[in-house]
């Protein structure tokens, strides 16, 4: 088997069971690795895409994306909970979303159908021995209808934004499908707190909260605005803490509903027909999933990524 990057033992025998199961002989096949991001754009995991080559049928390329093998780094970012989370998504979530769809008669070409995530093709963790990985369908793939990911540094116009609107908002069906006919199910979702206040509320990340409050209370003129500016300025003392106390689920029911927890530009990739119109969208890095108001992925995506004629009057400062 060739290999161009470093891949741990523990992902090539995982990619061998997905060969297996998509009908590659063994023997038969060689298994070619790349990198499957920029430098950068995995701190929290690292990203190859592995290439199943054969002389007897199609070449099939899956996306990897594991956890990094330097414990401290591991550490650092809280890794294994954001695995284990985005892992959770991908085994129980997304495929109980998938069967209630089915078994109450929406399928894959109906348009009220949810189904805006890659295909997993395998999933595995063992936090003793700090491995986790999961092997994802490639979006990039010339096989499939082509998806293209937006640079993050332009905003994002009104029909990428209205198709990414309707894909949340069959998933937020999905939740509140869930909380009907499967409760046992949904009160595990109930326990999805936010975990973008654990990760940016550790020992090497909380010096960056002074400075960035800092930055945002800037944007107020201290005479003018000296309420706002001064509410900016003490929140660096407590910022993550309450956060995470904000965002809880308890507070948005009986609305609350799984969150995507990180939608922006770099998590979503979009489909178009052959007059280059916006037709599809995939949500993709699910380990900030969240359980919580609805509305928050929405403001997050509009006012981070959207242009400014797409936020409301007052929000445009």
């Amino acid at each position: 088997m060739a290999s161009t990057v470093n891949v741990p033992a523990y992902v090539q025998q995982r990619l061998l069971i997905v060969a297996k199961e998509e009908g590659f002989a063994p023997e038969q096949f060689s298994v070619q690795y790349e990198l499957g991001s920029k430098t950068g754009d995995g701190y929290i995991g690292l990203i190859v895409r592995a290439r199943f080559i054969s002389s007897v049928q199609p070449t099939l390329t899956v996306i990897c994306k594991f956890l990094p093998e330097d414990r401290q780094q591991r550490e650092r970012f809280n890794a294994m909970l954001l695995f284990e989370r985005e892992l959770f998504i991908y085994q129980h979530v997304l495929p109980a979303f998938e069967e209630l769809q089915l078994q109450h008669g929406i399928d894959r070409q109906d348009e009220t159908y949810f189904g805006n995530y890659p295909k997993c093709y395998h999933a595995y963790c063992d936090s003793d021995r700090g491995e986790a990985l999961l092997i994802l369908e490639d979006l990039l793939a010339p096989q499939r209808p082509p998806m293209k990911l937006l640079d993050q540094y332009v905003p994002v116009d009104y029909d990428h934004v209205r198709v990414l609107m309707a894909a949340l908002g069959r998933f937020n069906a999905c939740s509140f499908a869930l909380k009907h006919h499967r409760p046992e199910m949904f009160e595990k979702l109930c326990q999805l707190n936010d975990l973008l206040s654990v990760v940016l509320d550790t020992e090497q990340t909380r010096p960056l909260t002074p400075r960035n409050c800092q930055l945002a209370a800037s944007a107020f003129d201290v005479d003018k605005e000296p309420r706002h500016h001064r509410d900016l300025l003490d929140l660096s003392h407590s910022m993550w803490p309450r956060t995470g106390a904000h965002v809880r689920g308890a507070r948005a029911e009986p609305y609350a509903a799984l969150n995507h927890g990180d939608c922006w530009t770099n998590n979503v990739m979009f489909g178009y027909d052959a007059n280059g119109h916006v037709k599809d969208v995939c949500l993709f890095d699910w380990q900030m999933a969240r359980y919580g108001s609805p509305v928050l992925d929405y403001t997050l995506f509009i006012f981070l990524c959207g242009e400014l004629e797409l936020r409301p009057d007052g929000w445009q400062c």
